[in-house]
């Protein structure tokens, strides 16, 4: 079996969970349940929008809300419930876009996970790697992990 090397790039949670034209923040249109995006308006603002049933909504993109670790989370911005959901080994794996889930699916296929020493701050907590829980972090989660994670690239 070959070594599956993941590097931690130190991605931070705030930064992947932000919404941008090429890769927007999949949600659950709230009118019709369809898939639905959060893309920014500028530098101030975002939209949810559906194209499925024309659903527009807009807000400042100051403040945003997190649950990271709810069943349910939602969208940082509106709240809204997130596309990319889905249950595994009794817990809720989730991903706001594309990125967040290539970024999962890169880090729980590895067998060999690295870490890097920020070159200013030293070793720090705030990277998306470290803030995984337990159960996505366990070897013996691995199976059921991708399995899911394919399930939600279904979604996409």
């Amino acid at each position: 079996m070959s070594n599956i090397r993941f590097k931690d790039g130190r991605e931070h949670r705030l930064t992947i969970s932000k919404p941008t034209e090429a890769d927007p923040v999949l949600i659950v249109c709230p009118k019709c349940s369809s898939k639905a995006v959060v893309i920014p308006l500028g530098e101030d603002k975002v939209r949810a929008s559906c194209v499925e049933c024309g659903f527009t909504m807009d807000k400042s993109s100051n403040g945003r809300t997190f649950y990271w670790n709810s069943d349910n989370p939602t969208d940082g911005h509106f709240g809204f419930d997130l596309w990319l959901r889905t249950n595994c080994v009794g817990n809720s794996l989730w991903a706001f876009n594309k990125e967040h889930l290539k970024f999962l699916e890169s880090y729980v296929s590895a067998n060999l996970r690295e870490r890097k020493e920020d070159e200013e701050l030293g070793w720090r907590n705030a990277s998306l790697a470290s803030r995984l829980p337990k159960w996505i972090k366990s070897s013996k989660n691995r199976i059921a992990l991708l399995k899911a994670i394919n399930e939600l690239k279904a979604k996409l």
